[in-house]
Parts: structure tokens; C-alpha cells; sequence
């Protein structure tokens, strides 16, 4: 339980910067809710594209098999999850802009505590990781997969790595 309660409050100190800057969120959980990865992206600039419209059924159903559901979050995060009635954690992803002081400053704090996590290439613009989770930035975004309690059939850096491989090329 420890370990993902640190989880949880790292993947909040990167996502957001700081802990105050943290909302909750409630999921609105509904089977298989992802639009077309063909979806177009965001009309403005400073608009952020909808981040469960860049993944599909299939692609989460890879995570966790056929059943596999993913539920929109009010913060233009995504919660993929195994079939209902399954057991097998969740793989958040979230999308939020850009502020390159604050990546850099988050991406140095995160390699010092956590200085022998795998390193992670071709993935975006800039990427890193740390338990099982992975944080990249592409373009004006930046984009965290968190497989922290993810206890589906594939190990979980695997699964993060996966889900940011597809979300970086739809980006």
C-alpha cells in the first residue's frame, strides 16, 4: 500500500508541479468510451487535443485483454481498466500543457530520487521514467502514463510504454 500511495503522490508531483496544484477528478466511467484515433486533435494552439479520443478499444484491450474499458476524467485524463468485475489495476494517462522551467525542474527532481529507473528513448520530444510510469513531452504538451497499479497480463513498464508509444504517434 505504501508503494502506491508514493506512486500516486510522484505521479502528482510531475503531472502538476506541486501538490496544491492537484485536483481530484471523478471518473465517468463508460465501456469502450474512445472515439477514432483518426479524431482531430486540437483546432487552436493553446487547446489541448482530447486525450481519450487518441486511443482506441484495441489498443487498451492490448493492456488487458478483450473487455477492456476506458473512462474519460474530468481533467482531460483517461483511466484504462480491465474488463468490468476484473481485478487488474488501472493505467491512468494524462495530457496537460506545457511549461518547459517546470519540466525540466520536475524531470532532474524525479532522475535524482529515482536514479536507477530505466531509461526510456523514442518516445516524444524528451522522456523519463520512474516506477513503471513514464513522462514524456511533445510539442506543447506533456503526457503521463501511469501503470503504478496496473497488474494486468503485461509487466507494468511495458504497458506504460505501450500505451505512450500510441498516444506520442497520435499526438
Amino acid at each position: 500500500m505504501t508503494y502506491l500511495r508514493f506512486s500516486f503522490l510522484a505521479f502528482v508531483l510531475v503531472s502538476e508541479g506541486s501538490f496544491l496544484a492537484f485536483s481530484q477528478s471523478t471518473p465517468a466511467r463508460s465501456p469502450n468510451t474512445a472515439k477514432s484515433a483518426a479524431a482531430p486533435a486540437a483546432s487552436t494552439s493553446s487547446a489541448l487535443p482530447q486525450l481519450c479520443t487518441l486511443l482506441t478499444a484495441k489498443d487498451f484491450e492490448e493492456a488487458f485483454g478483450p473487455g477492456a474499458q476506458m473512462g474519460p476524467n474530468k481533467d482531460n485524463s483517461c483511466a484504462i481498466e480491465g474488463p468490468k468485475g476484473a481485478l487488474e489495476g488501472v493505467i491512468g494517462v494524462k495530457i496537460a500543457p506545457l511549461d518547459a522551467a517546470l519540466w525540466e525542474r520536475n524531470k532532474q527532481a524525479v532522475l535524482a530520487s529515482f536514479p536507477k529507473e530505466p531509461s526510456v528513448s523514442g518516445i516524444g520530444e524528451d522522456a523519463f521514467t520512474f516506477m513503471n510510469n513514464i513522462v514524456f513531452r511533445k510539442g506543447k504538451v506533456r503526457v503521463t502514463v501511469t501503470a503504478g497499479a496496473y497488474t494486468g497480463r503485461k509487466p507494468k513498464f511495458e504497458a506504460a510504454k505501450h500505451i505512450a508509444e500510441l498516444v506520442v504517434a497520435r499526438l
